[in-house]
This record gives structure tokens, sequence and C-alpha cells, in this order.
């Protein structure tokens, strides 16, 4: 197979990114129908056209004629759906955010659906066991029995196909959830807010892997935080260099060059990665000339057309040297901050940090916006990264906080033992960091 387009256009307009989840507008983010589209594809079950209301109606019916008792019923009526406590007793319940149609979507927003193919190909082939070993009362388990009826098989995936941009994040993603399946009260009350960590995580290391397609397969990149109780030092140097204003130079660039990709992808085939499209390139050997060849003539054609005057036109001799001239033109073509251009690169920019971003960034005094991790999301993080084990060394903990995108200076680590020592979920052998163990609250 060719590894790029056989017909590379320049069009008027840079074309939507795969990978991206969100565009320049539009972008109003309903995390509830993201969790039961992610449930959903990861149980491989789906429910079509029952909503709410039909389901409490059938549950009136079943349980007034198991417990012969009408005026039971409006007790139960106001314990479980007056007050909405049916989406509390079991994952399952959370099916009802993601209506189907056949093997079509037919909730939530693009930008919701987006997300959904985010997460779905961060899982893969990794699925949840069904049915979901719950812990009901009688009451609560006819419910379940009673939705059981109106749940069926997800023969075909409702998203688009992706090769993973960041395979250590899918790592991660998958034990994970893993993890959450053995604790079915903690997958319901946590699963939206993991998702909401992944879907910052996978766009900030995206935006930090975007310089290294020339390394093949991708690695966690740092990126600093601070803690919502720590101060912010503009002495700090790693959260100074590495924190948000290095993580806010980077997101400039994940329109202009996820568009320039999407130039590249080949009709009908799985989208591929930047990295995964050079190493195709390098390792074509039929003939890698007339590779060379395409992208000169669309690099010609589209300074030209992009009328990039600083930019001189020359013929490149190698496919890295194409490769690095593809994303500076497109990186460049944005640089005019006066030109529409650049004000829908901005919008993107602004709509990552408010529908994504928004809970992991704050502005403190002098030092500016900085990155923050608050306590819930702090143990959370803990939760997950201990997973199936009993307890981990404090140094495995932070490589695991780590690998998830979540890097902490030594004066936040402090800050950390000490949070975990007031949780009671540390056991410190020794004065040692390495004879530190950090428990999970689950």
């Amino acid at each position: 197979m060719y590894p790029i387009a056989t017909e590379l256009k320049v069009n008027k307009s840079n074309p939507q990114p795969c990978y991206l989840p969100v565009r320049n507008s539009n972008n109003n983010i309903d995390w509830k129908c993201v969790t039961g589209l992610v449930l959903s594809y990861a149980l491989k079950r789906k429910i079509e056209a029952y909503d709410p209301s039909q389901f409490r109606d059938d549950c009136k019916i079943h349980l007034q004629e198991l417990l012969d008792e009408p005026a039971f019923w409006s007790m139960l009526e106001r314990m479980y759906f007056s007050s909405a406590d049916i989406f509390r007793i079991s994952p399952l319940f959370l099916l009802f955010y993601a209506q189907f149609d056949g093997e079509k979507i037919i909730a939530g927003s693009m930008a919701d659906k987006r997300l959904g193919t985010l997460f779905a190909n961060l899982m893969g082939d990794f699925s949840l066991k069904y049915p979901i070993q719950d812990k009901l009362n009688f009451i609560e388990l006819q419910m379940l029995n009673t939705l059981n009826e109106k749940i069926d098989f997800l023969e075909k995936s409702p998203f688009i196909e992706e090769q993973p941009y960041l395979p250590y994040l899918v790592t991660c993603f998958q034990s994970d959830l893993a993890f959450l399946e053995e604790h079915p009260q903690y997958l319901l009350q946590e699963l939206a807010n993991t998702l909401r960590l992944y879907a910052f995580s996978w766009c900030a290391q995206l935006a930090l892997n975007l310089d290294n397609w020339q390394d093949g397969e991708p690695q966690s990149k740092s990126l600093f935080f601070i803690l919502d109780t720590e101060k912010a030092s503009s002495e700090r140097d790693q959260i100074k260099r590495f924190g948000y204003k290095w993580f806010a130079r980077q997101s400039e660039k994940l329109f202009p060059i996820l568009s320039a990709l999407e130039v590249l992808q080949v009709k009908g085939e799985k989208k591929r990665p930047l990295w995964q499209v050079y190493q195709d390139c390098l390792n074509y050997s039929d003939d890698s000339s007339q590779l060379l060849r395409d992208l000169n003539g669309y690099l010609q054609e589209f300074i030209e057309k992009r009328e990039l005057s600083g930019l001189e036109y020359e013929q490149e001799d190698t496919l890295e040297d194409a490769f690095k001239k593809l994303l500076t033109v497109a990186v460049e073509q944005f640089q005019d901050k006066k030109s529409d251009r650049a004000s829908v690169n901005r919008k993107y920019i602004n709509e990552l940090e408010s529908q994504i971003c928004a809970d992991f960034i704050q502005v403190r005094g002098r030092a500016g916006k900085v990155l923050v991790l608050n306590q819930d999301r702090l143990l959370l993080l803990t939760n997950l990264t201990v997973g199936k084990n009993d307890k981990l060394r404090l140094h495995e903990l932070l490589r695991g906080f780590e690998q998830r995108g979540f890097y902490l200076d030594n004066q936040s680590v402090q800050t950390l033992v000490a949070f975990y020592e007031r949780m009671g979920n540390v056991e410190r052998m020794s004065d040692s960091g390495d004879a530190v163990y950090v428990r999970k609250t689950v």
C-alpha cells in the first residue's frame, strides 16, 4: 500500500483533524452521555430508544405484580425515580445516557461522539465483563432484571477506528478500566471523572509529542502539576519550564499539525499517527523517490497558495527533510496574528482549554496559570495507579502517575506524602522514600 494519499491536494481551508476531540466551536460536552457511550462500547451492550420514563412504567407494572402491594410503589418511585437515584444503583443504568437506533448513536452532540471515538480507540480490543457483578438488594435486582430485557448486543463499533497516537496511555487506560471493573460501585462513582482525567492527559500528551515523530512510538513527556493546597512559587524550575506554559505553547501546534496529518491519510484506511505515517514512508521500498516527488510537489503548491512569503520553496532531498518542511509550513500559515487562520487556531486553543482542560488550570497570582491537581483527582489517580495491587512504593506510584501524564516535583511529593498520612493510607517503614508504601482507598 502506498503510505500516503495518492493525490495530495491543497484545499482552501484546512481539513478537520482526527485525534483532536474539539473543534473551533460548538464543543459543549455532556459527560453523562460520554460516560454512557464509553460504558456501552466497553460492555458491547446498548439500549435502543428506551427512556427512563418508559423504564419507570415497566418497573411499576412488574413490581406491583410481584409485591401485590400498590401503595408500596409510590414509596419506591420517590426513592429511585423522583430523586434520580436509579442512576446510582448499578453502572448498567448509565447506558440510558447513550441511546442507539440500530448501530447509530442517537444521543449526544458531535463533541460527545468525538470523545467516544477517543476512548473507544484507547480501549482497543479491551472489554468489560457482562453482566457486572453488582451487590443489589431484592428491589434493585428486580429493576435491573427489567432493564436487562431491553439491553441488546452492540454488534459493531459506532466509532471511527484510529491507530492509537499514544500507546502508553492505551496500556494505562485498559489497566485502569480492569481495576474499576472489580469495584462496580467505584466504577459507577468515578468512571466519568476517570474519563475527564484521561481526556485532559490525552490532549496534553498529544501536544507534547507532536515534535517527536522521527523517534517512533511516543513516550510520556514531563508535564508538572502542583497540588491545590500548595503555593505556586516562581522559583520552582520544573513547574516554570515544564508546566502550563510549555503545554500552552505546544497546544498551538495541535490543529496545524494534525490538520496537515489529515492530508496524508490514505482514504478508506485506518487513521494513523504522524509518527506511524513517517515510519511507513521510511519502510516503503517500492519507489521512495516517487514519495519524495509527491511531497515536494505538495509543499511547493502549499507555499504558493498560502502565500507564505517568508518561506522560499526548495526541493527537499530526504523524506525527513520533507516532513520537517511540511510541519513548518503547516504551522507557519497560522503565524500572522491578524489573519483569519490565526483566529481559527486561537479558537481551537480556547475551546480545548475551556472544555477539556479548565478543571486542571488555575491562575495563581504572579505565577500566572499553573496546572493543578485537587484532592479528589489526586485520590482517584492514586487508586487507579495502585490498581489491583495492595500497595505500591512511593517511587512506583509516582512512576505510574508519570505514565498517565502527571508529574510532581520534589516539593509537591512532600506535600503529597503529608496528604496521604492525613488520609491514613500510607505506611512509612523508615524515613527513606523507598520505604514509603501507599495503599488505595477503595
